[in-house]
């Protein structure tokens, strides 16, 4: 099926005259988790994961994935004669750069809007031909409509801040340039509304341009009730229909533009560049606010976490009690999900991973019903799972034993358990990026050899996405240098070091952080983190030896905080299996 829609997609290229035609995993918005109207890389290569660009030439096809992928796009996609390039790995080229090797002179089709502005500079800039066009859409069956729910308010004693009070923030800064906005969590954050336009991040469809005072939403009016639609109106807010958007571009003039070409289309820069406007490439001044959390803000979200961590530990003690033999990857997926929700989780974050012993080597490994493991009472299970709560989302992993366990995983799990606390531990000067303080999670792993294709930490939304930039925490270069953001104060970040070993087991630790002023003396300020998840790690997956006494220190200290901030609110049962679970080593 997957090589006819090819044959159909290339039928098409053939008579637009296009020598490659260009698929990412995002939407109109450019979003990491997308509508399943935008899951058109799935359809025409069966890969199904978050993140990667598939490239149609007449007569090959190609799949760029990232080390969190490599596993899942060979068992996906190679069956089909897509050839996965795994980027990271010696030789593996960007597709930027694979084109210009290959394809120097070739014409590109692409649809613009869901293709950045950066992108299509640089295929213009190296030599190829964009062509503009959506030819796929006709050839996707039975496609999801694109969702038309009720959009609705987040009140300020979630969001700390005001619409209002955002707005003018915003409008202040820019004086008299216009700036664009496509990203869906940036719109959310400022309005403080949010939707259900995307599973598992609480947004809507919607376009956002700010002019002078004015702030204009593009968004179709059904979308809201009365009062929330007074309430916008009386704060300045100017709906229009969110097809009327490129229209509207074209009818700025002779104005400063900001936009950040890495988060807005190219069917934007299209029409902004026929009315004679100047363009300034910046980052949304909105995300940079975003990200830095306000005291408000983050207090609920340790308020979420203390629902989270009771969820996590009822799913713990269930697991205890099952017969594992009996229960599959899936059922512990449906079981931690159906008991956030009776914690107060209003979706999760992202869909659970849970993994039984070789397939946690996938880093992001989904079961699947009909295709998920059966649990043993031996080996390891390792699952990573998160909640979208009113007061913050939530993301945390845990590996834990099922019974007998190698000596060997034993000794790996120490080692990313004194990674991860070498992290949230760290107390650095003020100024440092995620990219320099990367090295403290994973030095340990590099003594042994070993490392994790995949980022330290990703910035954390406040009931919006579970990957927030521009925070983050890795060695690596990306094209928007995001790895060059400072760490400020009031940024939630995640902690996550793992290690993989294909065919045989993955492990990962993660607790989210918030980071936060430590100290200040005549070196100047200092900052650390503070630890926000609650949930115990498997002392039966340490070994002691290995473990040195700040991480024992720190581990002991961790679970006494655990204990302490969940005893209050659980049961007397499952005190005394978290008093257990949390004894000091």
């Amino acid at each position: 099926m997957i090589r006819e829609r090819l044959n159909a997609l290339r039928t098409l290229m053939k008579q637009q005259n296009i020598d490659i035609y260009y698929l990412n995993t995002s939407d109109y918005h450019l979003s990491e988790y997308v509508p399943e109207y935008f899951k058109t890389v799935a359809w025409f290569s069966g890969f199904t994961g978050s993140l990667a660009t598939l490239l149609v030439t007449l007569n090959d096809a190609y799949i760029f994935v990232d080390g969190r992928y490599y596993l899942q796009a060979d068992i996906q996609c190679l069956r089909y004669g897509i050839k996965v390039i795994k980027l990271g790995t010696e030789g593996a080229l960007e597709p930027l750069a694979f084109l210009k090797a290959n394809y120097p002179d070739a014409v590109v089709g692409l649809d613009g809007k869901r293709t950045n502005i950066s992108f299509a500079k640089q295929l213009l800039d190296q030599g190829n031909q964009i062509r503009s066009v959506d030819i796929y859409s006709p050839l996707i069956q039975n496609r999801t409509p694109l969702s038309h729910s009720r959009i609705y308010e987040l009140d300020n004693s979630y969001a700390g801040l005001s619409r209002l009070r955002k707005v003018k923030l915003i409008t202040h800064c820019l004086k008299d340039k216009v700036h664009i906005v496509n990203n869906l969590e940036s719109i959310a954050y400022l309005l403080n509304l949010r939707g259900d336009d995307i599973t598992y991040t609480p947004v809507f469809l919607a376009y956002m341009v700010i002019q002078d005072d004015d702030v204009y939403l593009f968004c179709d009016l059904d979308r809201f009730d009365e009062d929330l639609l007074d309430k916008l109106y009386a704060d300045g807010i100017i709906i229009r229909p969110y097809d009327s958007y490129y229209e509207f571009l074209k009818t700025i003039q002779k104005r400063k533009i900001v936009l950040d070409e890495h988060k807005v289309n190219y069917e934007s820069y299209l029409a902004l560049s026929e009315g004679n406007n100047t363009f300034f490439d910046r980052r949304s001044i909105i995300e940079d606010m975003k990200a830095i959390k306000n005291p408000i803000e983050q207090e609920n979200i340790r308020r979420a976490h203390i629902y989270d961590g009771i969820a996590v530990l009822r799913f713990l003690m269930w697991l205890e009690d099952v017969d594992k033999k009996t229960v599959s990857e899936c059922d512990c997926a449906r079981k931690i999900n159906s008991l956030r929700m009776e914690a107060g989780a209003r979706d999760l974050s992202f869909a659970s991973i849970v993994a039984y012993n070789e397939n946690a080597a996938v880093v992001h490994y989904f079961p699947e019903e009909g295709k998920c493991a059966m649990l043993d009472d031996h080996g390891i299970l390792l699952f990573d799972t998160g909640g979208q709560y009113l007061e913050g989302t939530t993301d945390i992993t845990r590996t834990v034993a099922l019974g007998e366990v190698d000596e060997e995983v034993k000794q790996y799990f120490t080692l990313v358990l004194k990674s991860m606390f070498a992290l949230s531990e760290l107390k650095f000067p003020a100024g440092l990026s995620g990219k320099q303080v990367d090295i403290v999670a994973r030095q340990e792993l590099w003594a042994y050899g070993v490392d994790y294709r995949h980022g330290t930490g990703h910035g954390v939304g406040n009931y919006l996405a579970v990957h927030e930039g521009p925070p983050n925490i890795r060695y690596g270069s990306t094209e928007s240098k995001n790895e060059e953001v400072e760490l400020k104060p009031g940024m939630v970040f995640s902690d996550e070091p793992g290690v993989y070993f294909a065919d045989r087991f993955g492990i990962r630790c993660e607790n989210l952080v918030l980071c936060q002023k430590e100290l200040e003396n005549e070196y100047g300020r200092f900052l650390g983190f503070e630890t926000l998840t609650m949930v115990p790690f498997d002392l039966k997956l340490i070994d002691r030896d290995l473990l040195d006494e700040k991480t024992i220190r720190a581990l002991n200290n961790y679970h006494q905080k655990v204990y302490d901030t969940l005893a209050p609110f659980i049961t007397e049962e499952e005190r005394a299996y978290l008093a257990e679970i949390t004894r000091a080593i």
